[in-house]
């Protein structure tokens, strides 16, 4: 069986092959040298067993015309195309870079952010093959390179139709009519893959093709950690089984799938690869403001802080110990008045009161006496001890008289 890669080093037409670049089911692309035009391109070779296909022979001559007249920049620039020596071939722009699915490969699943972004490269471009009558049907990460930027080419518009199931819309299992909905739900599987690390349905074939035309849209979102269910319902909106309810454009679909993807922070720019978060959508505040006095901008002079007041905790055990005690004294308090509070001869026991200061000199205080005189005590009632008292208050003695007296 004829091999390509004998033809390395040799020359095709114009072109000199000088490095193989890739290989699929239909075709394989050399890094080629065109001596006519004085550049380095990426030159796909058809195979013969596919070429000599009339219906692709047709699609190939139509689809390749409407390409070359697109003027979205992520579709992949053709330079020529055409046939030589009875070989198909395509010319096209050398990307520096790799592939979608090299990228996978090397750091796994991409930020919702990086991700988003290039699905809606790739919508772009869908959307002007669209507008313009064509339709892609073989969206896979092969089939997006990548600049060194994250610049995102869509490429092999005219030689698809092999697409790997893990990317098929329902229609393609069924036999139904193939339309712009098709490149939706392949764009879709191709976001669910740049998320999660891994297609959305996977196994044998056979199994495959079933998943698609009757098991639900799986969840990124429980997949992988940092996924939001917004972009759950958006997948599942584009990978509806019936194209129509599907949405109306890629575009459409990329621009939900971005908007859920960070709803509070600014797009990341493509080809970031850089370590620092998203930048929040805030408005700058000055740091400094203009004085009083007009003298210009400087930052206020700090003022002293007022100290906190420190506050003293009480346990609540001795809150309670304390309320007890006072609770205990008044209760010997009056205890002490119920019981000596009476007169010896039964009668209520007199209330003193104090007598507000006069601004004068204030009067004599009243002398107490005995109600009946008592043996060998004085005329208060105290043995060996005079009765002293304070003008104003009670008899400083008055508890022993009263108890003497009794």
């Amino acid at each position: 069986m004829f091999s390509y890669r004998s033809r390395l080093g040799t020359r095709f037409g114009p072109y000199e092959l000088r490095s193989l670049l890739g290989t699929g089911d239909t075709s394989e692309v050399f890094k080629a040298y065109d001596t006519v035009n004085d550049r380095m391109v990426a030159l796909k070779l058809v195979r013969a067993k596919i070429a000599k296909d009339s219906g692709f022979r047709q699609r190939f001559w139509r689809e390749l015309r409407i390409v070359t007249r697109l003027q979205e920049p992520h579709v992949i620039p053709v330079q020529d195309f055409g046939e030589i020596d009875g070989v198909l071939f395509v010319d096209m722009r050398l990307v520096e870079g790799g592939s979608l699915r090299d990228l996978l490969r090397e750091q796994g699943a991409l930020e919702p952010s990086r991700a988003t972004s290039v699905a809606g490269q790739v919508a772009r471009a869908l959307d002007a093959a669209h507008a313009g009558g064509l339709v892609h049907g073989d969206i896979k990460p092969e089939n997006v390179l990548l600049t060194r930027e994250d610049f995102a080419y869509l490429v092999d518009f005219g030689v698809g139709r092999s697409g790997s199931s893990a990317y098929l819309a329902p229609e393609e299992f069924s036999g139904g009519r193939i339309g712009p909905q098709a490149d939706v739900y392949s764009l879709a599987c191709v976001l669910y893959e740049c998320l999660t690390g891994q297609p959305p349905f996977d196994g044998a074939e056979q199994e495959v093709g079933d998943a698609h035309l009757f098991a639900p849209p799986p969840r990124p979102s429980i997949m992988r950690r940092g996924i939001g269910r917004g972009l759950d319902d958006v997948i599942a909106g584009a990978m509806a089984k019936q194209p129509g309810a599907r949405y109306a454009s890629a575009g459409q679909f990329a621009r939900l799938a971005r908007e859920v993807a960070s709803p509070a922070y600014e797009p990341v720019p493509a080809g970031g690869g850089s370590s620092q978060p998203p930048l929040p959508r805030t408005r700058p505040f000055p740091a400094v403001f203009p004085n009083p006095d007009g003298s210009g901008y400087s930052p206020y002079a700090p003022s002293e802080a007022t100290p906190a007041r420190r506050v003293v905790r009480v346990p609540v055990p001795v809150v309670v110990a304390a309320a007890a005690v006072v609770v205990l004294v008044a209760g010997l308090i009056l205890a002490v008045i119920s019981v000596f509070g009476n007169g010896h001869d039964g009668s209520p026991p007199q209330t003193a009161t104090v007598a507000p200061r006069a601004p004068s000199a204030p009067p004599p205080p009243k002398t107490p006496t005995l109600s009946s005189p008592v043996r060998g005590a004085d005329g208060l009632g105290f043995v060996g001890e005079t009765a002293s008292t304070i003008p104003g208050t009670f008899a400083v003695s008055e508890a022993r008289l009263l108890v003497i007296a009794v």
